[in-house]
């Protein structure tokens, strides 16, 4: 039987990675709203970014204390990556490196969509 503490946690990672994705739905929003609306949404585009990435914290809490899987537990740390990654591509305007921007976008999308159905999978397996 799974303790509470383990199955609160389970339930934990799996809302924060929702949001994580629901946070990558509304930053790609607001890119194209910078691209195909008006510049100055650029602003909110790189301030929001500073509201989702503080969920690395918990998913990464989350990933131990629900004895999850070494890539639920690693998918933290690669998401940090890679958001590194685009701030790096971000600050290279004008070159082929800042290309990787949106690529790199759709990545950190495919993981934050994985990260929630493979942790809800977990929600019932014994600790």
């Amino acid at each position: 039987m799974t303790s509470r503490r383990v199955t609160g946690a389970r339930y934990g990672y799996f809302i924060a990675a929702v949001l994580f994705f629901v946070g990558v739905l509304a930053q790609t929003y607001i890119a194209g709203m910078a691209v195909f609306i008006d510049p100055s949404h650029w602003e909110l585009h790189t301030t929001f970014v500073h509201l989702i990435e503080v969920l690395f914290i918990p998913l990464f809490i989350f990933g131990f204390v629900g004895q999850f899987s070494r890539l639920l537990k690693g998918a933290p740390i690669v998401l940090f990556l890679l958001i590194g990654i685009q701030y790096m591509t971000a600050e290279a305007f004008g070159s082929l490196v800042a290309a990787i921007h949106p690529v790199n976008a759709v990545v950190i999308a495919f993981v934050t969509l994985w990260m929630p159905k493979e942790s809800w999978e977990w929600r019932n397996i014994s600790a």
